[in-house]
């Protein structure tokens, strides 16, 4: 995981044109200049220092620096000490453990920071790749919220997934 550069606006366009992709993450299908937009928009969005901040990587793979994904975290609360991450990966890279092994380096990342006791996912229900990949690194399932999401024109559903610091420790 690196901060985005310039270069990576095609391999990022791959999949943030792809409509399916686009389904569960907050923006529709964007052109090669839009990508070019979040990225420039995003180049400095690397650290977590206080509630609110937002922090986006690049998720590349070692052999190449090739863009194949994208790992996103939120501080969500001081006084609660919570955070939460989530991910995109282009599907041509899926199933070979990329975002799973990215996911996992994050939340502990996360953790190690020392900011945070709780670390949350929250995953639309019809996601399954992305709530399979949560359970199969650690996280619980906390909740099932029903149509608690206005989201794309339609009312959706979400599961919460989470881990304590000292859970994640005790098995990472």
């Amino acid at each position: 995981m690196r901060p985005f550069k310039d270069e990576d606006a095609q391999a990022m366009f791959e999949y943030h044109s792809d409509p399916e992709i686009c389904r569960y993450i907050p923006w529709n299908v964007r052109t090669l200049e839009e990508v070019a937009k979040s990225i420039t928009d995003n180049k400095n969005a690397y650290f977590l220092n206080t509630e609110g901040d937002y922090l986006t990587l690049a998720l590349c793979r070692k052999s190449d620096d090739k863009l194949i994904g994208q790992m996103n975290a939120m501080y969500r609360s001081t006084e609660h000490k919570k955070g939460e991450f989530g991910y995109v990966i282009n599907p041509k890279f899926g199933g070979q453990g990329y975002a799973s092994e990215a996911s996992t380096a994050l939340v502990t990342a996360l953790f190690d920071s020392g900011l945070f006791h709780r670390v949350i996912a929250n995953i639309d229900v019809r996601n399954t790749p992305s709530w399979k990949l949560v359970e199969r690194i650690g996280l619980r399932r906390e909740a099932h919220y029903i149509q608690d999401y206005w989201f794309k024109g339609e009312w959706t559903d979400s599961y919460i997934y989470a881990a304590l610091k000292e859970e994640w420790q005790s098995c990472h």
